[in-house]
């Protein structure tokens, strides 16, 4: 059993009270068995299914847990953003209580410990759904790795293990649509993956629909990349320079060759300038939006991971270099003794 640390784990909970005596039950064996000082932060997203009352009974019983309720269903990433700024641990896990096993916990928080970085859950389960799943993921994960900076990581789910230097990082970032697993990469800690399988505690288990995976795929991919205006930009910019170069071949027609039907030089010459002038001011307006999405993100410029400092100090402290040139060091010294009449 480990004492040198403090484990939070954060699960979010929507409508899950058919499953919530039995992860509770192994979630408070596994932290009693392997920490000694532990916290978990259990975060009602909106449940209507008598999720408060399950833990207003589970007060005498199980030790060690605080319960926060939304006012409404905000979605999974928010429930997790609320969890991981209550908690006070010095390794943060997140577990998702309908797939993840509890089991795994111990090993997580070593992995986070000894590597001080991020570790992230790689299901294999994801991996052996419908032929149509896999191909949705796929592209997926092929537009994150095409618009996002640092993409996640292929197969990630929300069971991770955070540091509290790492955590202490992700919290700097205030954005309206918080997506653990990509500000994860955003923060550049060391990523350790490890595989597991997922616990199916459901069965049928909940799928998403559709068209709440493309928005949650659309949000994550504009609240952390620029690079869909970057594109804009220079699909603008490109055809701008194409218009202005059809205004050339339009002049040219008109002057050397004689058989022109009347008006489709003039016709032609104005809607190249004008067709040219409008993708050019839309290049230079999505260039403009993305430095203002920048500037109006506030994300940190950098992420200082630890600090070393010496404990050896100067034998005289008039050795030191202060200022560039001898000739404009000042030297202050005792006032001279005047002798005795």
């Amino acid at each position: 059993m480990r004492r040198d640390i403090f484990v939070s784990v954060v699960v979010p909970l929507e409508n899950d009270i058919d499953i919530l005596p039995t992860v509770v039950r192994e979630l408070d064996a596994v932290m009693r068995g392997h920490f000694g000082d532990y916290e978990l932060i259990f975060i009602d997203d909106g449940s209507t299914d008598g999720t408060r009352s399950f833990f207003e009974r589970a007060k005498s019983d199980v030790p060690c847990f605080r319960y926060s309720r939304l006012t409404r269903p905000f979605g999974l990433e928010v429930a997790i953003a609320c969890g991981l700024e209550q908690a006070i641990g010095d390794v943060i896990v997140v577990l998702n209580p309908s797939v993840d096993p509890p089991d795994r916990i111990p090993e997580f928080v070593e992995k986070a410990n000894d590597t001080d970085g991020i570790v992230i859950g790689i299901a294999g389960d994801k991996f052996k759904r419908s032929l149509f799943y896999r191909l949705a993921y796929h592209a997926y994960y092929g537009l994150c790795r095409t618009f996002l900076t640092r993409s996640q990581v292929y197969g990630a789910t929300h069971f991770m293990a955070l540091t509290r230097t790492a955590l202490n990082a992700l919290l700097t970032i205030k954005d309206s649509f918080r997506y653990i697993r990509v500000l994860a990469m955003y923060a550049g800690f060391e990523v350790t993956q490890v595989p597991y399988e997922f616990v199916m505690r459901r069965n049928p288990p909940r799928r998403r629909r559709v068209l709440a995976l493309i928005e949650s795929a659309g949000h994550m991919i504009v609240s952390n990349s620029d690079r869909p205006l970057r594109v804009a930009a220079l699909v603008s910019a490109l055809m701008g320079i194409a218009d202005f170069a059809f205004l050339f071949y339009v002049v040219a027609m008109r002057f050397l060759y004689i058989d022109v039907a009347p008006g489709w030089a003039s016709t032609n010459f104005f809607n190249a300038i004008m067709f040219g002038l409008i993708f050019l001011v839309l290049a230079v307006l999505c260039e403009y939006l993305a430095e203002m999405r920048s500037e109006v993100k506030r994300r940190p410029l950098y992420v200082v991971q630890g600090e070393l400092q010496s404990n050896v100090m100067l034998a005289n402290a008039q050795t030191r270099n202060v200022v560039s040139h001898e000739d404009r060091v000042e030297t202050v010294g005792r006032p001279p003794i005047r002798a005795k009449p």
